[in-house]
Parts: structure tokens; C-alpha cells; sequence
């Protein structure tokens, strides 16, 4: 049995999805929010194809995979297409009954890949990414080294729709600090706009220490939004975002109002509820910081 190297993550939508952890950390890992890949043991790597295709044996065998699967770690699409194919045909030949195979992806290895190759990605078993906008500002953006700007962002989305592939995008409310707080806003929602993803997870940014961003707080040089200002952020991300026929969440355990809606049928509802609870300035209407306090422990 080959190990996994922890810690290990996958989005919460893949709960239920069997993680193969086809390359450890990320092969990026300069971004100055991200606190996951800093251990010395998840510097990046790609796991052989032979201990690859061991652990999908094992895992066959003990019949831990089913219909879904996620392919690990941070970007596992700066894969080369033939490594990938080669993962997603053993997989299926060894469980017929996946239907789905997932992963975490990044703008510049989307854009690496290209159409072509992505169709075939598309055609051998990849039917959606998981991608981490976090803003759609690109000052913000060469802060945080995020390593794409908002153009390469909507150009490796408009990408990803033509070889059929999901995009599930992620922003960061709070990711422009207080100084940028509301032109963060309203560029994420346009970036959006233009990207045009078939889901969007917003999340509140959390600083975790090992995140260079930590110690730009500490030394005084970035300022979190408070509660407040992280809703009115999400009330201008959402009075900025069209999509054509997509999902908005913000439910995630970090966020303090939680939204659940499809666009564009629910935005102006959406819209009505997050200027009520502005408008109020109620903390009883917000989810409590203790659920945010909890998940800074990890």
C-alpha cells in the first residue's frame, strides 16, 4: 500500500469522490494567500506511473472506487495530455462504472494544454476543473502572485467551454484587503462575467499562518475587510456577475452569509438579500465567527 502524503485536499463538492493523488503539492505554490503545500515533504512532485498505477490496483481490489474520482494534488493538469489519458484509461479499465473524473487546475496549464488537447481530456473521462480565480483585479492579483491576470483567466475559461469541460471557479471576498475592497469586487464579478463558469464558490479569505500573507498582516501591510464590508464585497461581486446558466454558492463554512442561488433566474433576489442584511447591520443575521475560528485550527 502506497501512502498518501499529508496533508491531502480536494474540493467539498469531491466528498464522495476516491482522491488519487497523481502528483503531490503544487507545482505553482507561490501564491501568497496559500498556506496548503508549504510542508517540505509536499514539495512538488509527480508520483511514477508504475506506483500511480499500483495505488489504482490496491484501490480496485479493496473496491474504494466507485463512479467518482479526483485527481490530486494542487494542479494536476500541469500533467502532460498523454500522462493524463494514460491515468484516465487505467482507471476506467479497472472501474467501469466511473463516470467522472475531476481536478484542480490552474490558467496557465489550461492554457498550456490548449483546445485540442483538452478535448481529448474531455473524450478519455475529464469533465470539469476546479480553479481558483480569487479576483478579478490585477493589481490584487500580482500581489498575491496568483501567476495569471484577468485576460488569460477568461481566455482558458472561453477554453474550457469549448472542449466541453466544467469550470468550477473560485473567488476570495476580503482577497483585495481594505485598501482594494471594492475594486477587487466588482473586477472578480466582471472576470466572471467574461469567464462565464458553469459554478462559482465564493469564499472569505482566511489568513492562515505558513501564507506569506500572514506575515504581511503581522507586519502591518495587509488589513483583512471586516464582516461587514466582506457582505458588501459580496453584494458588488454579485451586482457585477451575469452568467449564462450557472450556479452561485457561497456557503462555505468561511463565509458569513451563506447564498445559494442559480443565475440569472435568482440574482435579483440574491441581490434584495444581501442589502437587507446590510442594511439591518444585524451580526445575529451572520453565521458566527466561531465557525471561522474552527476551521483556522487546521
Amino acid at each position: 500500500m502506497i501512502d498518501y502524503v499529508q496533508p491531502f485536499f480536494r474540493p467539498p463538492s469531491e466528498g464522495k469522490s476516491y482522491i488519487l493523488q497523481a502528483t503531490i503539492g503544487c507545482s505553482h505554490n507561490t501564491c501568497t494567500y496559500c498556506a496548503m503545500y508549504r510542508k517540505d515533504e509536499q514539495k512538488f512532485r509527480v508520483r511514477p506511473m508504475d506506483e500511480i498505477k499500483a495505488i489504482i490496483d490496491d484501490a480496485s481490489e479493496k473496491g474504494l472506487i466507485d463512479d467518482r474520482v479526483f485527481i490530486a494534488d494542487g494542479n494536476a493538469l500541469v500533467l502532460s495530455k498523454k500522462k493524463l489519458i494514460e491515468i484516465m484509461d487505467y482507471l476506467k479499465d479497472k472501474n467501469p462504472a466511473i463516470e467522472r473524473i475531476r481536478m484542480y487546475a490552474n490558467v496557465g496549464d489550461i492554457l498550456r494544454q490548449g483546445v485540442e488537447n483538452l478535448k481529448e481530456l474531455r473524450e478519455h473521462g475529464l469533465d470539469m476543473v476546479y480553479i481558483g480565480f480569487e479576483s478579478g483585479d490585477d493589481v490584487v492579483l500580482e500581489r498575491i502572485k496568483k501567476g495569471a491576470n484577468h485576460e488569460e483567466t477568461v481566455r482558458a475559461s472561453k477554453m474550457l467551454k469549448e472542449a466541453d469541460i466544467k469550470n468550477s471557479a473560485m473567488v476570495l471576498l476580503g482577497m483585495g484587503g481594505v485598501d482594494r475592497s471594492l475594486q477587487h469586487a466588482e473586477a472578480t464579478g466582471k472576470l466572471l462575467t467574461g469567464a462565464d463558469p458553469e459554478y462559482v464558490g465564493a469564499l472569505s479569505l482566511q489568513v492562515r499562518p505558513g501564507a506569506p500573507l500572514f506575515e504581511e498582516m503581522q507586519r502591518g501591510e495587509f488589513e483583512l475587510p471586516d464582516k461587514f464590508q466582506m457582505i458588501k464585497e459580496l453584494e458588488v461581486l454579485v451586482e457585477n456577475t451575469e452568467l449564462t446558466d450557472g450556479y452561485f454558492f457561497s456557503n462555505h463554512i468561511s463565509n458569513y452569509l451563506a447564498i445559494k442561488a442559480k443565475f440569472p433566474e435568482d440574482k435579483e433576489k440574491v441581490l434584495r438579500e444581501i442589502k437587507s442584511v446590510i442594511e439591518k447591520g444585524d451580526e445575529n443575521l451572520l453565521r458566527p465567527d466561531y465557525y471561522r475560528d474552527v476551521i483556522n485550527q487546521y
